[in-house]
């Protein structure tokens, strides 16, 4: 478990750039990338914890998945009912956190009304990829699309570029949730990282 009172320090660390060159991040990068596909490709045994109450829209699960008895993947699933869900996937090496994929979903009102008199939503998508290298940030992408038709939003997300992105609160807590994962073992460690 990671002591709390070294977190301001790890999350400034975090954010600090490689002293090396661009080459040596691309290095990073594509041995991150190789580690993915290795664990991506690979049989894994799973573990399920679920969090679901009864009487709140709220929801959260975590699937861990292990290779040879060692933590190497974690998926995270959680939301509010309909107004929005995050699907973040942690993956491990040697039990360090070298990448983190998150995905979200939320909508909202356009404005305007369709024929059938029903307001018009618009669904949003984005998608969040940091790489880490010895414990720093060395990497962030981002993609996003936005559609009023539902169905579209996933074929849509697939086609969107990846851009440069910054957003240390969105890093910083899931990061912390990168931590935290390995030591869930119970709905109600589920509750708590809700803040249930």
């Amino acid at each position: 478990m990671i002591n709390h009172r070294s977190f301001p320090i790890l999350a400034i660390l975090s954010f600090l750039p490689l002293s090396a060159g661009a080459d040596s991040v691309e290095d990073a990068v594509a041995d991150i990338r190789a580690k993915y596909n290795q664990i991506e490709n690979a049989s894994l045994e799973t573990k399920v914890i679920e969090f679901e109450p009864d009487d709140d829209p709220a929801y959260g699960k975590v699937t861990k998945y292990f290779r040879n008895g060692q933590l190497v993947k974690a998926n995270y699933v959680f939301g509010q009912g309909d107004h929005g869900w995050a699907d973040e996937t942690y993956y491990y090496h040697n039990g360090q956190l070298f990448f983190i994929y998150v995905a979200g979903r939320s909508w909202r009102f356009t404005g305007r009304t369709l024929a059938s008199g029903e307001s018009e939503t618009v669904d949003m998508m984005r998608e969040h990829r940091l790489y880490f290298s010895n414990g720093s940030l060395i990497r962030y992408l981002m993609k996003e699309a936005e559609s009023t038709d539902y169905d579209a939003l996933g074929s849509l997300i697939a086609k969107a570029p990846n851009q440069l992105y910054q957003n240390p609160d969105l890093s910083s807590a899931a990061r912390m949730r990168g931590f935290q994962i390995p030591g869930i073992g119970s709905s109600q460690d589920i509750a708590t990282m809700l803040g249930y």
